[in-house]
Parts: structure tokens; sequence; C-alpha cells
């Protein structure tokens, strides 16, 4: 017999009975609550995991679109990025690097073409054959001698060949005019005045013979000038003579030394010549001094060169600054070179000039930045001369399109026509000035050091390849590449 329930249970499963859909209502409102807080607990947790897991993705995308990613520029600022560095980006920046190197390429080929010229047609040749200069025996003083005279020789002669295609002259000598002007004295006396000699003219009549001779004097002047565009002779320049270059090295251990001092004479010359030809070329339109832009040259100097920064000398560190020496030590120069008077000349092998290689620029030397480096050297000029002044910007161009020159430095003053015609020289109606400018030039040395001595290659740093097989010439220069 089944058990008898209590009778208060009897009461509450009747009224369940009797009332089952409320019953089941009211069991729902006491289950959820008590199921939801335990459900709640396990949900929660997963919810917790997932935001926070959100949290922390969110979190690494802010930081990596907020952060400054650089990409590198070679011999440049590096490119600092406002935006995620995909994959995409890297690639553009990868593609946008190639043709910058392309490009840089391009503009190296054409900037060593203009400083350069053509294998055909340089602008810059050496002023005698390699074999004689840097390719001679350093043992015999005999040959370094003969080395000496021909170099001076050929550099003198370039010199003299520079004043000629600038049509360059100087005012007559005073001896020719004195004679003309005795010879039209003369006739103005005997023929015009009916007298014997100047002392029998009244003081009007001597007067009037005095104005005549004025004229006849700058008529001389006058004459010399419409035959010429510039006035300049070989006093302007640092001209070597046989006489300069004797006994300055008497000895094999001196070859050095004069290897240096032989070799800046010709980049000297090199460097005058770029300026004389923008200065030529200037004038070229003027059928005289008198209408031409340039009037007189007073002075071309070119400063020592100085040490690339790569050889860790500075532009302080002059190479070929002093003078060589007279009694036939080695200068600072040769000692650049170490043992190298013995050594066979760097001609037997090639300069190693790298193109890609950076740059440095320092702002505290010059206005350009630019000074010798493993690419290019640096040389200065020091060039005073009369022009007309509102002409000089045309000067100014004209050397820029010869070469990579640049004017760095310039000073004015005004200059006495009425002084230099009592001289000889006649410079027209325009107003003139005489100016001191300071030109910087620019060498690559993918070419000049082709034609460098071992001593100047040493001191320069400049590296060389094996030596050239199977040429006895003793100049023996690859040509480097590209040429």
């Amino acid at each position: 017999m089944a058990a008898k329930l209590p009778k208060q249970l009897e009461t509450v499963v009747g009224w369940a009975k009797s009332n089952t859909l409320a019953f089941v209502f009211c069991a729902i409102i006491v289950a959820v609550p008590v199921g939801a807080y335990f459900a709640a607990g396990v949900m929660g947790e997963g919810v917790r995991k997932e935001a926070q897991r959100r949290a922390s993705v969110y979190s690494e995308l802010a930081s990596a679109a907020n952060a400054n990613a650089e990409l590198p520029v070679p011999g440049g600022e590096p490119v600092v990025l406002e935006t995620i560095a995909t994959e995409r980006v890297v690639q553009d920046f990868r593609e946008a690097l190639d043709k910058y190197s392309k490009d840089a390429s391009e503009v190296y080929v054409s900037a060593r073409a203009f400083n350069y010229g053509t294998d055909s047609a340089p602008k810059h040749a050496p002023v005698v054959e390699s074999s004689v200069f840097p390719g001679y025996d350093a043992k015999s003083t005999t040959a370094a001698e003969q080395v000496r005279f021909k170099v001076a020789d050929a550099v003198a002669a370039a010199y003299a060949q520079l004043l000629e295609a600038a049509r360059a002259g100087a005012p007559p000598v005073d001896a020719t005019v004195a004679a003309a002007v005795e010879a039209a004295e003369t006739r103005y006396i005997q023929g015009d005045l009916g007298k014997k000699s100047r002392s029998e003219l009244t003081p009007e009549a001597t007067t009037q013979l005095n104005a005549f001779l004025g004229k006849v004097r700058i008529n001389e002047y006058a004459e010399a000038a419409k035959k010429i565009s510039m006035y300049a002779d070989l006093r302007a320049f640092e001209v070597p003579s046989r006489a300069s270059v004797t006994g300055l090295y008497k000895s094999p251990a001196d070859a050095a030394a004069q290897d240096t001092a032989l070799f800046d004479m010709q980049w000297k010359l090199w460097v005058a010549t770029d300026v004389m030809r923008a200065f030529t070329e200037c004038n070229r339109s003027a059928d005289s001094v008198l209408k031409a832009p340039v009037k007189q040259l007073l002075s071309l100097k070119v400063q020592p060169l100085a040490k690339a920064e790569t050889t860790g000398g500075g532009e302080a560190s002059a190479m070929g600054a002093e003078s060589a020496p007279a009694d036939g030590a080695a200068s600072g120069a040769g000692e650049a070179g170490g043992d190298m008077a013995a050594a066979a000349p760097a001609a037997n092998a090639a300069p190693v000039i790298d193109p890609k290689q950076q740059v440095t620029l320092d702002f505290s030397k010059r206005f350009t930045g630019r000074i010798s480096n493993g690419i290019y050297d640096v040389r200065l000029a020091d060039v005073t001369f009369v022009a007309e002044t509102a002409r000089l910007p045309e000067i100014f161009d004209a050397l820029a399109r010869q070469n990579f020159m640049t004017v760095t430095n310039v000073r004015l003053a005004p200059a006495d026509p009425f002084s230099a015609a009592r001289a000889g020289y006649l410079f027209g109606a325009s107003p003139i000035s005489q100016v001191t400018m300071t030109v910087e030039s620019l060498w690559f040395r993918d070419w000049t050091a082709r034609h460098m001595p071992t001593s100047v290659r040493t001191a320069l740093g400049v590296a060389t390849s094996s030596p050239v097989a199977g040429d006895g010439s003793g100049s023996g220069e690859a040509p480097a590449e590209g040429m």
C-alpha cells in the first residue's frame, strides 16, 4: 500500500492538479533566476576572454597605425610613413627606389660627361703623353729632369694658347706710342702750323699741339683695343718655366714630390682653362675690348688642392700647399706618397671609383656645402678682373655653363677708367668694376684619377685595381667603368 502524503502536500498537489498552468508558470519564475545565475557565470567568463582578446587586437592595430615607420633612402633622409607599412607599401617603395637609383645613375653619367667631355673630345687632356708623365722611369735622374722640362714647357705653352684663343692682348708699348706721338708732333708743327720746332710756338699754339697729341696717344690705344677682346698676359697666371723646376728634385727619393708638383701644375692649368673659356665665350660677340663684358684679367690663382674628407685630412689639410723645395728635399705632398718614389707609377693600375658612395656636405666652409670626397675633388680659384658692372650676371652664368663652377665669394670695387686710360687701357663708356671672386670647381675622379701619379692617388686615398697586364707603355690606363 502506497505511503500516504502529509496533509499539507496533499493540499498542494490537489491545487496543482486543478491549476496546472499557474503551477508551471510559478515553477518557471523560481527556476529561471536560479539557472540564469549559474549560466551567467559560465557565459560571462567566455565573454570576458573574448572582450580582452578583441581589446588586445585593437590595441595592437592602434599602435601599428600610430607608429612612424622609417624607410631608408640611400644618400638622403629616411622617408617617414604616416600609414601602416603593408607589403604593398613596401613594394611601391622598392619600385620607387629602383627608379631613383636609375635616375641617379643617369644623372651621374650626364654630370661626368659635362665635366669630362667625351673620349674623342675631352674637355681637358694631359699636357704631355702619359708615357712621358707619369709613366717615366723615376729611378733615372736624367729622365726625371727631362720630364720636368717637358711638363713645364707644355703647361707654359698651354697658357699662351689660352690667351690667344681669348683674343687677349696688351696696350701698345711706350716706345711705340712715343714714336707715333713724335711723328705726329713733327707733322703738326711743320705742316699745320708752318713752324720748325716746338720752341717757335706761341702759348696758344702749344696748348693746341698738346691737345692734338693727346688725341694721337688715345687713338694709338684705341686701335690696339679694337684688335683684342680683353687685356691679359701671362703674368696673370702661375706659369712654370724651366728655371722654376730646374734642380728642385735631385734624387730618386724626391720623385713622389716631383710627381705631385707636376700634376698640380697640370691641374691648375685645367682650372684656369675653364675660367678662360667662360670669359672667351662671354666676350665672343664683342668685336673689341671696348664692348666686351670682361675687360681685363689681372690675376688667376688656383688654391692648393685639399685632401678628401674620406682620407681624414679635411680641406684644411692641403696637398700641394707648399712650393717645391729648392734644396731637393721632398715636400709634404711627397711624404704623403711614402715610398712611392721607388714604386711603379699608378698609371699601371686603373682607379676604382664607386659612384654610388654617399657624399658628405659641410656648409661650414662654403654655402654650397661641397668638399672633396671619394667621387669628386673641389678646387678653388681666386680671380681678379675688370668687367662691365651691369653685365656681371652674364659672366657668372658663363662660368656655370662651361663646367661645374660656382662663384662662392665676390668683392667689387669701382674702377677708374681715366686712370686706366693714362696707362693705355681703354674700357669703353659703360661703368666698370674691379671684381675679385672665388670660383669653386668640381673634378670627377672617374677621369682625373686616370692621369694621377701614384703620389697623388695615395695622398687623396684613391684605390686602384690590379695592374693592367700586357701594357708596356707606362701609361696602362684602363678606362673606368662607363667610359
